[in-house]
């Protein structure tokens, strides 16, 4: 494996046989120490099928999108792989979305939602398979500008969720150690304790101009939470817009009876969540409000949510993915 700067110079194509695919894997190490094994034979599989593989590991916070923007500079490689979670594969996104650029997945995160949203393969042959097939489809990121210090923050893509509130409590108080030792068990434990001391403020929300009210939002694109729960009724991920699940009473039991009603795909059904579509969401609560997406820290409130604008060329088959 190769580490840092890609060998290829800028504008430099290296040779390669007719019809030979070129890849280049950008690996999250943390993620991917989970699944060496199966990591060795996606890239062994690739192999055997005639690619070109290079393997780049990211060693900071914001590397993995560093790459990918030499990468598409350099245009010489045919398809990024994003070998980690929905973080990485969403800081990978932020480069390569808007370009001609195809980008694949390598599922090797705690919960992995969108491959599983999008019907990614998780066995490493099958996963290098669909690569080498050359499928590809569009999806339709949303970006989201939110506070850090009370400052606003740039534009920040997301291709599965933003979460406002509770989860994204538990999301800024996960020990990143603990996140790696145990990986989604880290969340429960998290989760435990901040269900003890979390208050619940009210957050205005408004979507296409109407006014709401919640105690937690989360802002989907797609149908899945946490893993392969529904959430939501309705996949957005090839067409503009969001589903804006809202909890309207705060508190540990109304936050249990979520919870369970996740685990048994009924959220929808619940009296006191309220689900609406839109494009244009402004979220803002009293007090700066913790906030996620795709399972990262993304600041707080206030927040503008919005569709990016930027589509991304994702291998995936479309004929094959979860309805």
């Amino acid at each position: 494996m190769t580490t840092g700067r890609p060998a290829t110079r800028a504008g430099h194509r290296p040779a390669r046989g007719i019809g030979q695919m070129r890849t280049c894997i950008i690996l999250n190490p943390t993620a991917g120490r989970r699944r060496r094994g199966p990591l060795r034979l996606f890239i062994e599989t690739l192999q055997a099928g005639g690619a070109q593989v290079r393997v780049l590991v990211t060693r900071h916070a914001g590397h993995g999108g560093e790459l990918a923007r030499q990468i598409v500079r350099e245009g010489a490689t045919d398809c990024i792989i994003a070998a980690g979670g929905d973080g990485t594969i969403a800081e990978i996104a932020q480069a390569v979305a808007g370009t001609s650029q195809r980008m694949g997945i390598f599922p090797a995160g705690s919960a992995n939602v969108l491959a599983l949203e999008l019907g990614i393969p998780f066995a490493p042959a099958a996963a290098a398979r669909l690569i080498l097939s050359g499928a590809c489809a569009t999806i339709w990121p949303g970006v989201i500008e939110s506070t850090c210090d009370g400052r606003p923050t740039p534009p920040r893509l997301f291709v599965q969720m933003a979460g406002i509130g509770f989860d994204a409590c538990v999301v800024h108080r996960l020990p990143l150690r603990l996140k790696r030792l145990i990986g989604r068990a880290g969340y429960v434990l998290t989760m435990l304790g901040a269900a003890m001391t979390y208050r619940f403020p009210v957050i205005d929300v408004r979507i296409d101009g109407t006014a709401y009210q919640a105690r937690a939002v989360v802002v989907s694109k797609g149908r899945l939470y946490g893993g392969a729960y529904v959430i939501c009724p309705q996949a957005m991920h090839h067409q503009a817009g969001f589903c804006a699940i809202m909890q309207e009473k705060g508190g540990i039991i109304p936050t249990l009876r979520m919870g369970w009603a996740l685990l048994r795909g009924r959220v929808e059904q619940m009296p006191d969540v309220r689900i609406v579509c839109g494009r244009d969401i402004d979220i803002q609560a009293a007090t700066a409000i913790p906030v996620q997406t795709d399972g990262d820290i993304s600041g707080t409130t206030p927040v503008r949510i919005r569709d990016a604008g930027r589509p991304l060329r994702l291998a995936i088959d479309r004929a094959a993915r979860p309805s």
